[in-house]
């Protein structure tokens, strides 16, 4: 049986304003409603042309479009106009080509393997010629590469409404960094250091609402159906957000004990803010697995980001001498959308910069006082400077004895991460301290 998939007038509108505008576009998908249309930019920062489809870039692109999406959403598909069928049929082994490279590209980011419960992916393609149209949806599984297209049904609905979860997850974990120096390796020791941690996420167990529920029980209780013979009042179903706790506790089996050279560690403790959506047939197992998925996304996004930035200090004279403060968390609703996309930012951004990169990579224009900058609040510097102080006589796990000798302005080298406990901010927090000699 094909996919059907439900999209709202809003993405109805998009497309008939497009036909005399055909670009290229990634498709966002919550399970079968379509959610959003999002415009790939042009790799040249020029018009798009259909008849050059990079993957590679669409690919990219979609991975910043991920990072943007709340759990319960996903990147699952391309949409594409074209002013002639003929085009159509010409590009489409590039447009296939696309959606097994987006997938992937995703896989190949995440740090710990996720459930993909569905592994269909969307194509469709709109012949747009004068005031005639066609629209051709296509649906493809990304886990078999020898798939071949299925029919799938593209409807329209007046409205999408989704309910939702969300939960402030604790973190409390400290990653070892090896005497390896470039990008890459603190990626990988950042990485290594988080896998047990988000596989504890994966493996949690949860409440709702301080309840204990079955996993097959629906997430939102269906209100009572109308009486036989009345009809029923033609309304927006209501929004419902329920509050979820994870209890994860640490795993440690199948995890071998090694030894590396260590010159420093890194210290992550707090909490983080984390949401998703459902749909309405939505059960509590999608509703957990969504918020584990938006928790294991978000962590992974902001290390990403810390990466980059601690990259950049390995080439600063003074080291880690500094304070680094992770980015934060920000959430913003969307125009004519019933959803919220979030974005990271650093202390030295403004919401301007926000902005900016939702236009850039959702293609969206939100304002100012469409930000929720409030739910992940800065940490207290002051009192991060505290708890590193460098007369501190802290003294790292032990070192093998083969260990080279560190350069003066690398030796001794600790890094202390810390979360404000008020909010959901991870912060960094990069001192030097005195070793032991003994």
């Amino acid at each position: 049986m094909g996919r059907t998939i439900y999209a709202t007038d809003q993405i109805k509108n998009i497309i008939e304003s497009n036909r005399e505008d055909p670009r290229s576009l990634n498709n966002d998908f919550g399970k079968d409603f379509a959610m959003m249309l999002v415009p790939t930019p042009s790799p040249d920062g020029g018009d798009s042309n259909t008849e050059v489809i990079d993957d590679q870039w669409l690919a990219q692109h979609s991975i910043q479009v991920s990072r943007m999406m709340l759990g319960g959403m996903k990147v699952i598909g391309v949409f594409v106009i074209c002013t002639t069928s003929e085009l159509l049929k010409k590009i489409q082994p590039k447009l296939r080509q696309a959606v097994f490279a987006i997938h992937k590209h995703m896989k190949r980011k995440q740090i710990i393997e996720l459930e993909d419960r569905v592994t269909d992916r969307i194509l469709l393609q709109v012949s747009s010629v004068g005031q005639t149209k066609s629209i051709t949806c296509r649906s493809i599984d990304v886990a078999d590469p020898n798939s071949t297209l299925k029919h799938a049904d593209w409807k329209y609905q007046s409205s999408i409404s989704c309910n939702i979860a969300t939960t402030q997850l604790q973190v409390d974990l400290t990653i070892p960094l090896t005497v390896q120096t470039g990008k890459s390796a603190l990626r990988r020791d950042l990485n290594n250091g988080l896998v047990p941690f988000l596989n504890s996420v994966k493996q949690a167990m949860a409440t709702i609402d301080q309840q204990i529920k079955s996993g097959e029980e629906l997430f939102e209780s269906r209100s009572s159906k109308p009486k036989s013979g009345k009809k029923a009042a033609v309304t927006i179903p209501a929004v419902h957000t329920h509050t979820l706790e994870l209890f994860a506790k640490k795993v440690c089996d199948n995890y071998e004990v090694t030894k590396s050279n260590c010159v420093a560690s890194l210290r992550l403790s707090g909490c983080i803010e984390c949401r998703a959506y459902l749909n309405s047939k939505a059960t509590v197992d999608d509703a957990i697995q969504a918020l584990k998925e938006d928790a294991i996304r978000s962590m992974q996004a902001r290390c990403d980001l810390l990466v980059d930035e601690l990259a950049q200090d390995q080439d600063d004279a003074e080291g880690f001498n500094r304070i680094t403060i992770l980015p934060t968390r920000v959430f913003s609703s969307m125009p004519d959308v019933s959803i919220d996309v979030c974005d990271y930012m650093f202390p030295d951004e403004s919401a301007m910069d926000c902005i900016e990169r939702f236009s850039e990579i959702l293609g969206v224009a939100v304002t100012e006082d469409m930000l929720d900058m409030e739910s992940e609040p800065l940490p207290d510097t002051d009192s991060l400077k505290q708890e590193a102080d460098p007369s501190a006589k802290e003294v790292p796990t032990e070192m093998s004895d083969s260990t080279p000798e560190a350069s003066p302005s690398k030796r001794g080298q600790y890094i202390a991460a810390a979360v404000s406990m008020s909010g959901a901010l991870i912060a960094a927090l990069m001192s030097y301290l005195t070793l032991s000699n003994d």
